[in-house]
């Protein structure tokens, strides 16, 4: 097979924005499970893409950027986005960086604020006062967890039990765990019960980032992640649980999103609060705004072309990747 290259064109002109749209030269864009997941739940066709960072090239009347701004945002060469979508990337922070940031934050904004329902004072949320509670983070040495325990932090939570591999433990209490479990352990889910009954707590709110079983109905219901996260609790009554998948087998779990539309219909079609997004949009430019207090990011690694990207796909759905995100870098080889 002859190998082509993608080449840049000068297509700016050619691009229509409206309202608040921006058309924005992609620099970089991640490389998410959702590539690979939204298939399987009835979201197709997608483009491959769904977060990137790049620069401003034409706005529109109502756009809230500026050309030459670099941002970054969910929304793959040129992409026409809504500013809605788009933040300024902060100074100190690469564009490759960047690049990544917007999914996993928002995801995690939406788990704890918006579907269990924290609030966040320093912020101006309001919601469930955090003061001498705690979280089960299950997968914590994903994009989404990493976020989801900084998040979880910022919020005032005391406790904040995390899941990943021992190798990973030291960072993520960095990062803001304050209990860390081996999650290949067979006894992970009694260590964090015994954990709960040393300290004299009971959780009751719980945020599993892997969704592992719930899309594999043949497989043991009881060996999935939400099931596990769930038991590990010390409590029965009382749950708040997120997923960020949609977990049919236990409607205790809420689904959280990384995208969530200004209205009151959500990007399936179900209903929704409509603050929602507002609540995403006023924590993500809190921590944007906080001098030196940024979500702080994993290792990212650059793919340069289509054939790498798409193994980028398979090592991500795989479950290989751990402190770590793969980006692609435009144009592709």
């Amino acid at each position: 097979m002859k190998k082509t290259r993608q080449t840049h064109q000068p297509a700016a002109k050619a691009y229509k924005v409206e309202d608040s749209q921006c058309l924005v030269r992609v620099d970089y864009s991640a490389i998410n499970l959702c590539d690979y997941n939204f298939f399987y739940i009835g979201l197709n066709p997608f483009i491959t893409g769904f977060e990137m960072s790049g620069t401003v090239e034409k706005t529109g009347p109502d756009a809230r950027f500026h050309v030459g701004d670099a941002v970054f945002g969910i929304s793959p060469e040129l992409v026409v986005a809504r500013s809605e979508l788009l933040y300024k990337i902060p100074a100190g922070v690469s564009s490759k960086d960047a690049s990544f940031i917007c999914m996993p934050a928002h995801t995690g904004a939406d788990a704890l604020f918006n579907v269990i329902g924290l609030g966040l004072t320093a912020a101006g949320i309001a919601g469930i006062d955090p003061a001498g509670k705690g979280i089960l983070i299950w997968g914590g040495a994903s994009s989404v967890g990493m976020m989801a325990i900084q998040l979880a932090k910022a919020a005032g939570l005391q406790y904040i039990f995390v899941t990943a591999s021992a190798k990973n433990h030291d960072i993520l209490r960095e990062f803001g765990a304050s209990h860390c479990f081996d999650y290949a352990s067979r006894s992970v889910v009694e260590d964090i019960q015994q954990s709960q009954k040393t300290l004299g707590i009971h959780l009751t709110l719980a945020f599993d980032t892997v969704g592992k079983g719930v899309m594999s109905p043949a497989e043991d219901g009881s060996s999935s992640t939400p099931a596990l996260t769930k038991s590990a609790l010390g409590a029965s009554e009382g749950l708040l649980l997120a997923c960020t998948l949609p977990v049919h087998q236990d409607p205790a779990f809420g689904m959280c999103t990384s995208y969530r539309p200004s209205d009151s219909m959500n990007a399936m079609g179900a209903p929704q609060d409509p603050d929602s997004a507002i609540r995403i949009r006023t924590i993500m430019e809190y921590l944007l705004a906080v001098k030196d207090g940024f979500l702080r990011l994993p290792v990212v690694t650059v793919v340069n072309s289509a054939e790498a990207g798409i193994e980028g796909i398979r090592r991500v759905v795989g479950g290989e990747m751990s402190l770590e995100k793969l980006t692609l870098k435009h144009p592709l080889e």
